[in-house]
């Protein structure tokens, strides 16, 4: 295994910032890379420039964290005019039509909006940072030709009418990862029989196991970031625990077969060092397929499927690997 790209001085965790409205997810990114002074920076889930709230950001050796935690389910707290049709599904679009009729009862919405909770394919708004042939569908739609996107599966947990003063409707919405609540304003106005809806406005609550009261706005400078960092474990906290000896962090990854633990079951587990700190993520799997496509079983190993630990940090003597202690 190769030695990674990591320095002594490189800040690794997870930042929850309260993102402003007005600046859009990778705008975020770029002020944390400046604040840092490092590249290593990313987020696990977008949110549009209008929105606000909990974002996920990651750094350094945290940055490998974000295939799980983009995949976490998220609550969001809404405002959709119903009745108003835009080419953005959200108020900041150009106006297609606009609904001046006789508006539905609450009980009436909150019906249309229990129909729409369960596993559905929902088509995603023209203007999303979804690519086809490796172009951003907001782009094809800002030049003129909006791309045809294909409806995927998503899920919706829990959608919950807060108040409704017509034509805005403020509500709760606890949905899976990849859900567009622009869809949903969209969806629920067609519903009713408005012709469609818009997002007036748009704040996460939550992200997995991370919520909104975590969160803080930007901080000024590197040493309030650093104060304000969660430990890469913590996003992880969902997964069981294997701890493992120095010697067996080190034969692990550097790609060597560990035996799996004779009480342990197969998935994926977090790997903890003498010191605590996360060191992997490994998978066990008792199963195997042969040519025939035949499951059969085999001895169980722990398959990295992320390593955290930076080997140019490892020395024969007493320092901690990964961490300046």
């Amino acid at each position: 295994m190769s030695k990674q790209n990591h320095t002594a001085d490189e800040l690794s965790g997870v930042l929850l910032v309260d993102k402003m409205a007005g600046i859009t997810s990778h705008d975020l990114v770029n002020i944390v890379r400046r604040i840092s002074g490092q590249k290593s920076v990313g987020h696990a889930g977008t949110l549009d420039p209008m929105a606000t709230g909990l974002m996920t950001v990651l750094l350094g050796q945290a940055t490998k964290l974000e295939p799980w935690l983009v995949k976490a389910d998220k609550t969001y707290l809404g405002q959709a005019h119903l009745g108003l049709q835009t080419d953005t599904d959200d108020i900041t679009g150009q106006i297609l039509s606009l609904w001046h009729g006789a508006y539905p009862s609450f009980e009436e919405i909150r019906q249309a909006l229990k129909s729409l909770e369960g596993t559905f394919p929902q088509t995603p708004p023209s203007y999303s940072a979804i690519k086809v042939g490796g172009q951003p569908a907001y782009k094809a739609a800002r030049a003129g030709n909006p791309l045809d996107l294909p409806p995927r599966m998503v899920t919706a947990y829990s959608l919950k009418p807060l108040d409704w003063s017509p034509p805005l409707l403020s509500f709760e919405a606890t949905v899976s990862s990849g859900y567009y609540v622009r869809s949903l304003a969209r969806e629920l106005g067609q519903k009713l029989g408005l012709g469609g809806g818009a997002l007036a406005s748009l704040r996460r609550l939550s992200s997995g196991a991370f919520s909104i009261e975590q969160a803080s706005a930007l901080p000024s400078d590197r040493e309030s970031l650093s104060i304000k960092l969660m430990s890469p474990e913590t996003a992880l906290a969902h997964l069981p625990k294997l701890n493992l000896s120095m010697e067996q962090v080190r034969s692990l990854c550097f790609g060597q077969k560990l035996p799996a633990p004779p009480d342990s079951q197969d998935g994926q587990y977090v790997v903890l060092g003498p010191d605590e700190h996360l060191a992997a993520v490994v998978e066990i799997n008792r199963q195997s397929s042969d040519e025939d496509d035949c499951p059969k079983p085999r001895r169980p190993f722990l398959r990295p499927l992320r390593v955290f630990a930076p080997t140019d940090l490892w020395t024969d003597g007493d320092k901690p690997y990964g961490r300046e202690q």
